[in-house]
């Protein structure tokens, strides 16, 4: 048992253990079947020949996503008969302004779990062809710090990203079970709200996730121009191509491949996330207004609603924070490839060939825009959190100056 934890949460991979790059994704795979995020099912590879995924039989997968689809939609209904009926009876919705901010909220959640959904069955094979051409352009380069850039990729996924969803989940969960409400009104908001949000946050980490992969690559790219840089300084000028691996043009072939996946990415993605987006920016307005409209008009409003509340509001923060996080994180590590290529040691007529690859390699970066928008209209990057609450904070301070007591 503590070998097959350890060969899924260790940030060491030791020389013995046969451990492919698409393996450290099957954690988050299970997750994401689980909640009919990843409609076809595959077979992962089970050592260090076999590198691809493969795929199964599907109907487990299919059905768990029409399973899902199916009763987000129908509670949502339920759900908004019931505010109908006794919406008066909630300290969250007794107020027309509050209602429809959670009504608004509501029907964005469920919004989001349709776009989600229409996206992961229309993308489908592309996952799993994006995840193949991964572990095609990570076998491909054989040098470098391969274990140590898999180990640290396998902890960020499963001891980072994996465990911060299921602990923001348990603790909306918490606070969620702890209120007095009705069995029904629970059971409502759970599978209206709760499960949405797992499946918003599942849906991201599983855009995160892809991006770390391909920053892992990245990673590996820099560590095969450090192996250049290195044979550069040991060899003589005409055999420094004798003692490399893999040569710039292959490195640059590469690199290509990996822009094209992140461009990918970001194409099956935007959609979730723009949607993402706008329930992060509702929940950040509606949430600290149903905190000061209750504690300055509401007699019943307890100090458990704000606490549920701010929990909300932290997880949108969260989500944010991811969305900006990777990024920042692509951009980084591009700029680290190119500081450490302009690092190589070039001299003399002797390094021509060096001189023009490396030269071809900057021009051909330039190019390859790596930026993470959404259509075209924002990126994602270390600016959003701050656009974001700040736009969210402007329309609070207008909904305050206009909320009285009914």
């Amino acid at each position: 048992m503590f070998t097959s934890l350890q060969k899924y949460f260790s940030p060491v991979v030791n020389e013995d253990e046969e451990l492919c790059f698409l393996q450290i994704f099957k954690p988050l795979y299970i997750v994401l079947s689980a909640l009919g995020l990843f409609p076809q099912a595959v077979r992962f590879p089970d050592g260090i020949q076999n590198t691809t995924l493969n795929i199964k039989n599907s109907v487990i997968n299919s059905m768990c996503t029409l399973f899902m689809i199916v009763i987000v939609h129908a509670f949502l209904v339920f759900h908004l008969q019931e505010l109908n009926i006794s919406s008066k009876d909630n300290s969250m919705t007794e107020d027309n302004m509050t209602l429809m901010n959670y009504i608004i909220g509501l029907v964005l959640e469920i919004l989001f779990c349709t776009v989600s959904y229409f996206c992961v069955i229309r993308d489908r094979n592309l996952y799993i062809t994006m995840l193949n051409d991964m572990a095609v352009c990570w076998d491909k380069l054989a040098m470098g710090k391969r274990r140590l850039i898999l180990g640290r990729l396998r902890v960020h996924i499963n001891c980072v990203v994996l465990t911060t969803v299921l602990a923001m989940i348990l603790v909306l969960a918490v606070a969620t079970y702890t209120s007095y409400l009705g069995v029904w009104k629970m059971i409502l908001i759970t599978l209206t709200f709760v499960l949405p949000d797992l499946i918003q946050f599942t849906m991201i980490a599983f855009y995160l996730v892809l991006i770390l992969m391909v920053v892992a690559l990245l990673k590996n790219i820099e560590e095969e121009f450090k192996v250049i840089s290195l044979v550069k300084n040991n060899a003589p000028n005409d055999l420094v191509e004798a003692h490399l691996v893999v040569s710039i043009r292959e490195i640059r072939e590469i690199y290509v491949k990996t822009m094209e996946i992140k461009r990918r990415i970001n194409e099956a993605f935007q959609a979730p996330i723009l949607v993402a987006m706008m329930v992060c920016f509702l929940e950040l307005v509606s949430m600290p207004h149903m905190i000061y409209h209750g504690l300055s008009f509401q007699a019943n409003f307890t100090m458990h609603d704000a606490v549920e509340c701010t929990i909300w509001v932290l997880n949108q923060l969260l989500k944010m924070y991811a969305l900006a996080k990777s990024g920042s994180l692509l951009n980084s590590q591009v700029n680290e490839i190119g500081r450490t290529i302009h690092n190589i040691p070039i001299s003399g007529d002797k390094d021509l060939k060096l001189y023009l690859d490396v030269l071809h390699f900057s021009s051909l970066m330039s190019y390859q825009d790596t930026a993470i928008t959404i259509y075209g209209y924002f990126p994602l990057d270390s600016t959003l959190v701050f656009n974001i609450v700040a736009s969210a904070a402007m329309y609070l301070v207008i909904l305050v100056q206009f909320d009285k007591p009914e």
